[in-house]
């Protein structure tokens, strides 16, 4: 990895601390919780993940999480792996819930949208297309923006594997122009995203190793920006999940309740609508 991120800061001692964690939010738009979520259902999922990449011819046979690797993340069915993955039971756990609850103060709903990744060392090779370019969750997402973002890694990471980068304090100036470019792509779509020399020179771009329990919080207008995985000697896989949480009392749009599998499949409506350019009323 060839950019100079700084560290995310370990806000894990704040959570018992009501106006200091929601302080450190104000100020700095995310929460880096360090072991907070169950490491066995966190296993459970990664273990998930494996079985659905054997089961549909990208791993071999008795391929374990140690020695996983596939060919390409593109050549996967993303809607046939959303079979295999129980992620929901993750999230919506009670211990999980208690975390949640934690850094809202207050009770939640956990989005029924959930993003899987399950990404190869593309070390020696150009940046994948399928990254993410710099972008707030915000611009796809709606139409409320008191959700937040909650990014976990399956296997632990480290700086040549990759993850996602945050640029520190960047929720505070609300949403931001996206422009299409054709470097990334979705679903055959190139999608938006927002120049990095767009970045104020405070708002540094942060990145941390992280560990399976581990769990990244942040802002709806929060820009982050995937890291590619780059690992070598040896290569190791990026898995990770991602959803949205939100205040249990606030509206629940399309992507809140919709499944990720099923949003997927429809152009015209709530993520894909952006993707795509199809204009919609449905978020």
């Amino acid at each position: 990895m060839t950019e100079n991120y700084g560290d995310y800061v370990d806000c894990t001692p704040l959570l018992d601390d009501r106006e200091a964690l929601d302080r450190f939010y104000d100020q700095h738009g995310y929460l880096y919780l360090r072991d907070v979520l169950d490491r066995e259902l966190v296993r459970t999922a990664a273990e998930q993940m494996l079985n659905g990449l054997i089961a549909l011819g990208h791993a071999a046979p008795g391929t374990t999480l140690d020695t996983l690797t596939i060919d390409s993340f593109e050549v996967v069915d993303e809607v046939a792996m959303h079979d295999y993955v129980k992620y929901d039971d993750l999230w919506n756990h009670p211990s999980t819930i208690k975390v949640w609850e934690k850094v809202f103060g207050e009770p939640v709903f956990v989005f029924r949208s959930t993003t899987i990744r399950y990404y190869p060392s593309a070390a020696g090779s150009s940046e994948p297309s399928f990254l993410t370019p710099l972008h707030q969750d915000g611009f796809y997402i709606g139409p409320n923006k008191d959700f937040r973002t909650a990014w976990m890694p399956l296997l632990a990471t480290t700086r040549d594997i990759g993850g996602v980068a945050i640029a520190d304090g960047s929720h505070r100036k609300g949403p931001r122009e996206h422009i299409v470019t054709e470097r990334f792509r979705r679903f055959g779509h190139a999608v938006s995203g927002i120049p990095v020399e767009e970045l104020d020179s405070g708002e540094r771009l942060l990145f941390s190793p992280m560990e399976p329990g581990d769990v990244l919080l942040f802002h709806a207008f929060m820009c982050h920006k995937s890291i590619p995985n780059v690992s070598a000697d040896p290569a190791g896989m990026r898995m990770s999940m991602d959803t949205r949480v939100q205040p249990g009392s606030s509206h629940r749009g399309f992507n809140a309740m919709t499944p990720w599998p099923e949003s997927a499949k429809d152009p015209a409506k709530g993520v894909m609508s952006k993707i795509t350019g199809t204009p919609a009323t449905v978020e």
